[in-house]
C-alpha cells in the first residue's frame, strides 16, 4: 500500500520574504494500521493509541477537534511528541517500540487519529 502525504506551507507576514512551498512523498505502508478514528481523550489517564509492544515505525496523524483545550501526545515512557492546541493537527513517524499515548490537559477532547505501519 502507498500513503501519499502532501504538506503546503505559505507565510506572507512573518518574514520579509514570502514563504510558499509544497512537498509530497509516497510512503510504503503495511499492516497493522488504524483507519481514521475519533476518540474521547480524558484528563484521567494516558490513552494508548499505538501499542509499544508492536515493532516497527508507524506514520501517525492526529487532529484535536476541541474548541478550547489542548491534547498532549507522548510515548508510553512519557516523552512528549506534541501539544495539539484546539483545531491543530500533526503528522509524524513514531519510532520503533515507543508507542504513543494521548492525554487531555483541562477537559476531555475529541481526537481524530490514524496510523500506518511503515512498509
Amino acid at each position: 500500500m502507498a500513503l501519499i502525504p502532501t504538506l503546503t506551507l505559505t507565510d506572507t507576514s512573518t518574514f520579509s520574504d514570502e514563504i510558499s512551498f509544497s512537498v509530497t512523498d509516497s510512503l510504503t505502508t503495511g499492516t497493522p494500521s488504524q483507519g481514521l478514528t475519533k476518540v474521547t481523550i480524558t484528563t484521567a489517564d494516558d490513552q494508548e493509541l499505538v501499542d509499544n509492544a508492536v515493532s516497527g515505525v508507524f506514520y501517525f496523524f492526529a487532529k484535536n477537534h476541541d474548541d478550547t483545550n489542548f491534547v498532549i501526545l507522548q510515548t508510553t515512557a512519557s516523552e512528549q511528541y506534541a501539544r495539539l492546541s484546539p483545531g491543530e493537527w500533526c503528522f509524524f513517524p513514531v519510532n520503533d517500540g515507543n508507542g504513543l499515548e494521548a492525554r487531555a490537559d483541562t477537559a476531555s477532547c475529541i481526537l481524530e487519529y490514524a496510523y500506518w505501519k511503515k512498509g
